[in-house]
């Protein structure tokens, strides 16, 4: 991506959340007018005022720093804004913030949030109707191939031997249920063909040759003429199961067992070698739809053909139908399909809510030392660089932030307000107000608080 595209992406990043963030006050000002407090000022941004729209009684302002925002309302507890004291003197007690009823604070501590609640909601829903899918979903069933990586290519290959006129697309149908590694001693008196040809000999009888050893297989068998061995390794699915496990049990299953090492305890090279156990799937609930001749026999599965044996004096040049020590399969993130725009909608709600939550699974790693996974104002603003280029990805992105900022203003941390929903709740309970001098601590300890996670984000951001 060039550098014009980057600062381009970066402007749009800071934008972005300056428009958010004028929602989410804008939510806090329509009901603060609704309850007829006097608002002194909306304000989008701090510091400075950059640029004043001076109304009858409320003043619109734009600041230096566009990255908050606030409503002055009248009290009787804080001081009236710089010039504005003797139009406080005028104000009626029913229209400060201390005496308006608590019920109506409420609406006013939680109008905020909720609009980038319904942004982030809006935006999903209509985008999820009108595409009827979901990119990258990890937690559909499935996967997505790359067309130069082995698994893509072994599902090809086998299909096309066992019918050459098929015409059948390498899709996310197409699931891995399982697979398996050996390792083989390299025989370099042996050509290609004939290492192939050893490998193959474990579909005849399930009998291992001395120079093979399984490294992995979770390939899990109830047919006596599948000779796939099970070592009771970890599954992503059984063999009797209808419906396909998510591409997030999948992939964790390769990442976390993929990286085995070939156990070489004399002068031999040793080899490695895959295959896979795939079903084919209806791509919308993720049942197994087709059968397959195999073994002579009609089954709902297929095992592919091993991957390639290679010289390993020789210098590989590509990775499509050879496997080695700690490569890749090739797989990515599904894309998850809607039937129709009904039911797309209705997992619109689900998403936006899921999407919600994620602040909070971000802000746990911070406990466990993660800190590099959370992402200040610099960091949206670069990440809105590898979005640009999507309108669905972009505006998805828009809907993820303001999702973001929903739950993270909700959190029961004070000055944000999650804190002041509760504090209020509190005092309509106990009907007096928490002591003014125990809220001032509360608040500066916060303000601090979030003060210090911002800067060491933005540092972080900038530097790491």
């Amino acid at each position: 991506m060039s550098a014009g595209m980057i600062v381009l992406a970066f402007f749009i990043g800071v934008i972005l959340l300056f428009i958010l963030i004028t929602l989410h006050e804008l939510g806090h000002f329509v009901i603060a007018k609704i309850s007829k407090a006097y608002v002194y000022e909306f304000a989008i941004g701090f510091g400075p005022r950059i640029i004043t729209w001076k109304g009858k009684e409320t003043w619109v302002s734009i600041r230096i720093f566009p990255l908050g925002g606030f409503c002055s309302i009248a009290s009787d507890k804080v001081d009236p804004p710089l010039g504005r004291e003797e139009e406080d003197e005028k104000i009626p007690s029913e229209r400060k913030m201390d005496y308006i009823a608590r019920w109506k604070k409420t609406f006013f501590i939680i109008g905020g949030p909720l609009i980038n609640f319904f942004v982030a909601l809006f935006l999903i829903t209509t985008i999820f109707s009108i595409t009827k899918h979901k990119t990258d979903d990890m937690s559909f069933f499935g996967a997505t191939y790359g067309q130069n990586q082995i698994v893509y290519n072994l599902i090809d290959d086998t299909i096309k031997n066992s019918n050459p006129n098929s015409t059948d697309q390498i899709n996310q149908q197409y699931v891995i249920w399982g697979w398996e590694v050996i390792q083989t001693i390299y025989n370099s008196q042996a050509t290609k063909d004939e290492q192939q040809s050893n490998a193959n000999k474990i579909d005849r009888g399930g009998v291992r040759q001395d120079s093979e050893k399984v490294l992995w297989n979770n390939i899990e068998t109830n047919n006596e003429d599948v000779f796939a061995l099970n070592d009771n390794f970890e599954m992503i699915n059984k063999i009797s199961s209808t419906k396909a496990a998510t591409y997030e049990k999948t992939v964790y299953n390769f990442i976390n067992n993929l990286g085995f090492k070939l156990e070489e305890q004399d002068s031999n090279i040793y080899n490695t070698q895959i295959r896979f156990m795939i079903k084919h799937i209806n791509k919308y609930d993720g049942i197994v739809d087709s059968e397959y001749d195999y073994q002579n026999k009609k089954r709902d599965f297929f095992i592919t053909e091993w991957s390639s044996y290679y010289d390993p004096n020789e210098v590989q040049t590509n990775y499509k139908t050879e496997f080695r020590e700690n490569n890749s399969v090739g797989i990515a993130a599904p894309t998850r399909y809607f039937s129709s725009s009904l039911n797309a909608y209705g997992y619109g709600w689900k998403d936006t809510f899921m999407q919600s939550v994620s602040i909070l699974k971000s802000f746990g790693l911070v406990f466990t030392g993660k800190f590099n996974m959370l992402a200040g104002p610099v960091g949206v603003a670069s990440q809105t660089a590898m979005k640009i280029q999507s309108a669905e990805k972009f505006f998805l992105y828009v809907a993820e932030i303001s999702a973001n900022l929903f739950i993270l203003n909700m959190i029961f941390i004070p000055p944000l307000d999650g804190y002041r929903f509760i504090e209020n709740i509190i005092e309509m309970i106990i009907r007096k107000e928490l002591p003014h001098k125990v809220k001032i601590v509360l608040y500066s300890a916060g303000a601090i608080l979030f003060a210090l996670v911002f800067i060491g984000v933005t540092i972080k951001d900038l530097f790491l």
